[in-house]
C-alpha cells in the first residue's frame, strides 16, 4: 500500500513538471521592445504617447485652433497689388492722346470695427478649442483605464493557465493510472473512455487558456501602441485602493458634475453655440474699415491720384433673410446641446451610482475570497501532509482548487482597482493625479 501512494505522488509531480515547461512557450516572444518584466507604472507612463485614437482627437483640436486663425484673419491687415496692361482709344478732347494706359496699384485694407461680429466668432472658436481639450483629457483617462484593464487581463490569463494546466495534469494522471489497470483487466472499457474523455476536455481547456495568454498580451501591446512587442512577464502591481473607503454617493455625484471632463466639454460646446447665436445676429451690422491705395500710371492727367487713404463704412440694408436663417439654425443647436448636457449629467449620475454599488459588493466579495484562499491553502497543506504520511488523498484536486481560489481573489482585487479608476475618471480626478 505505501508504494502505491508514493508511486501516485511521483507520477503527479513528474507530469506537472513536464507540462509546466510548456507554460513558458506561449509567453516567450522574439521581439520585446517593452521592458522585462513589464510594470503597470511603466505601462501607464505611455498613456499620452502618440496613439491613433489620441491623434484623431488632437487633429480635431488643431482644426479648431485653425478656426481661431481664420477668425483673426477677418480683422487682419490685407494687401494686394493690381497690375493692369491695357490699350485705349482716347477721346478727341483728351489732352493725352497716347494709347498705353498701363497701371499698377498697391491696396492695403484693415477692418477696424464690425460691432461685435468678429469678436463673437473668435470667442465661439476659442470655446470650441476648449471643448476639444476636455475631450482629449477624457480620452487620456479612458486610455489609462484601458491599459490597466489589459494589464490585469494578462495576469488573470496566466492564473487561468496555471489552474487549467494543473487540472489537465490531474486528469492525465488519473487516465494514465487507469490505463495500467485496464491492461490488467481491472477496469472496463467504458470507465477508461470516461477518464480519457475527462482528460481530453481538460486538455482542450488548457490549450484554450494557453491561446488566451497570447491573445491578452496582444491586446495589451495594442493598448500600449506597441503591437509588435508582446511582454513575456508582467510584474504584480501594487494595488492602492483595496482599503479605500467609499465616500457618500451624493458627494461623488456632485463632484462629477463639477469636474467630469465630458460634462465640461458639453458645457463648452453649449457656450460656443450660444456665442454663435450672438455672432449670427451681428452678421447684419455695419463694418468699418480703413483703406490705403498707392498707384503708378503710364498715362497721367490731373484727376488721377498717386495715393488715396480713407475710412469706409459699409452698412448692409438687406441680406435676403440669411441672418434670420443663421440665427434660427444656431438657436436650434443651442437647444440640442442643452438637452445633451442634461442627459449627460444624468448619465454620469447613473454611472457613478452603478460603480458605487459595484464597489460596495466587491468589498464583500473580497472578504469572501480571502477566506476561500485561506481555506484552500490550509486544505492543500493538509493534502500534502497526508501524501507524505502515505494516506490516500487527492493532492492534485486540492492544487487545482487552490489555484482557482487564487484566480477568484485576483479577479476581485483587480475589479476593485478598475472600479475605483473608473470612478476617479468620472469624478475628474485621474488626469489631475497624473
Amino acid at each position: 500500500m505505501p508504494f502505491k501512494y508514493i508511486g501516485e505522488a511521483k507520477r503527479l509531480i513528474r507530469t506537472l513538471i513536464m507540462l509546466s515547461m510548456v507554460q513558458i512557450a506561449p509567453v516567450s516572444f522574439a521581439q520585446n521592445k517593452l521592458p522585462e518584466p513589464l510594470t503597470l507604472e511603466y505601462a501607464l507612463s505611455l498613456v499620452d504617447e502618440p496613439h491613433p485614437d489620441m491623434e484623431r482627437f488632437i487633429a480635431k483640436r488643431d482644426s479648431a485652433q485653425a478656426d481661431i486663425l481664420g477668425v483673426d484673419a477677418i480683422s487682419g491687415l490685407t494687401s494686394s497689388i493690381e497690375a493692369r496692361a491695357q490699350w485705349i482709344d482716347p477721346s478727341n478732347t483728351a489732352t493725352n492722346q497716347s494709347h498705353n494706359d498701363n497701371q499698377v496699384s498697391l491696396l492695403i485694407q484693415k477692418q477696424i470695427y464690425d460691432f461685435g461680429y468678429s469678436s463673437a466668432l473668435l470667442k465661439a472658436a476659442q470655446q470650441n478649442v476648449e471643448y476639444r481639450e476636455f475631450l482629449i483629457r477624457d480620452l487620456s483617462n479612458k486610455r489609462r483605464i484601458e491599459i490597466m484593464a489589459r494589464y490585469f487581463d494578462v495576469l488573470l490569463a496566466d492564473l487561468e493557465y496555471i489552474r487549467d494546466n494543473e487540472a489537465m495534469s490531474v486528469d492525465y494522471v488519473e487516465f494514465d493510472k487507469l490505463k495500467d489497470r485496464h491492461a490488467l483487466g481491472q477496469v472496463s472499457d467504458i470507465i477508461l473512455k470516461e477518464k480519457e474523455s475527462d482528460y481530453q476536455k481538460s486538455r482542450r481547456i488548457r490549450y484554450a487558456s494557453q491561446t488566451n495568454q497570447r491573445l491578452q498580451r496582444a491586446r495589451l501591446a495594442l493598448a500600449l501602441n506597441r503591437p509588435d512587442s508582446l511582454s513575456s512577464s508582467l510584474e504584480l502591481p501594487k494595488l492602492k485602493n483595496l482599503e479605500r473607503k467609499l465616500p457618500e454617493l451624493e458627494s461623488l455625484q456632485k463632484e462629477a458634475r463639477e469636474k467630469n471632463p465630458v460634462i465640461h466639454a458639453m458645457r463648452k460646446q453649449l457656450e460656443s453655440a450660444q456665442t454663435r447665436v450672438t455672432a449670427a445676429k451681428a452678421g447684419g451690422r455695419p463694418v468699418l474699415r480703413g483703406e490705403i491705395e498707392a498707384s503708378a500710371y503710364e498715362r497721367r492727367f490731373g484727376s488721377r491720384d498717386d495715393v488715396q487713404a480713407g475710412l469706409v463704412l459699409e452698412i448692409p440694408l438687406t441680406k435676403g433673410g440669411s441672418i434670420k436663417a443663421e440665427s434660427a439654425r444656431e438657436q436650434a443647436n443651442v437647444r440640442h446641446y442643452q438637452a445633451e448636457l442634461i442627459a449627460g449629467e444624468r448619465d454620469i449620475d447613473q454611472k457613478i451610482l452603478e460603480l458605487w454599488l459595484e464597489l460596495d459588493t466587491l468589498y464583500i466579495q473580497l472578504e469572501e475570497v480571502n477566506v476561500l484562499v485561506d481555506y484552500r491553502d490550509l486544505y492543500l497543506d493538509r493534502s500534502r501532509a497526508l501524501y507524505e504520511m502515505e494516506v490516500k488523498t487527492n493532492l492534485g484536486d486540492s492544487m487545482v482548487k487552490f489555484s482557482d481560489a487564487r484566480l477568484k481573489e485576483a479577479q476581485t482585487r483587480y475589479a476593485i482597482e478598475l472600479a475605483w479608476a473608473r470612478l476617479d475618471a468620472l469624478s475628474g480626478r485621474i488626469h489631475d493625479e497624473n
